[in-house]
């Protein structure tokens, strides 16, 4: 009986920790010169609805995608660049690139994956070496 607790506790911590070892749905995507990286977790792709560009218009529109955005960086920064891609692996899921002026000039662009769903995810831009 005295051990209830500690075992309860025990149980709860690893409970907890196995949220974070969910499986990921990994994105690498060149766009222009730039390669970044997204990662979306398999409940958000599950969401994103399929679409065939062959029967119909896609669920989100552009201006929607750029909404989206907008409303996540809370800023109206300009869009440089929109790409719409499938997504790896994934025969029917979609996505949009959106590359936008990055204000901070930590560098010079930002870029968000926008799942059809409306779900934005921030990219990991990957650093350019020196040549």
């Amino acid at each position: 009986m005295k051990y209830y607790p500690s075992l309860l506790l025990l149980i709860l911590t690893i409970s907890l920790n196995a949220y974070a070892f969910k499986p990921k749905v990994e994105i690498i995507e060149q766009f222009d010169d730039l390669k970044m990286i997204a990662f979306i977790s398999e409940d958000d792709m599950q969401g994103n609805p399929e679409w065939n560009p062959d029967l119909a218009v896609p669920p989100l529109t552009v201006a929607e995608a750029i909404k989206a955005v907008r409303s996540l960086t809370k800023k109206s920064k300009p869009i440089k660049e929109i790409e719409i891609r499938r997504v790896p692996n994934y025969e029917n899921k979609w996505h949009y690139l959106i590359k936008s002026a990055d204000s901070s000039m930590s560098s010079a662009y930002d870029i968000y994956v926008v799942l059809m769903s409306g779900k934005v995810i921030p990219g990991i831009i990957e650093p350019q070496g020196y040549k």
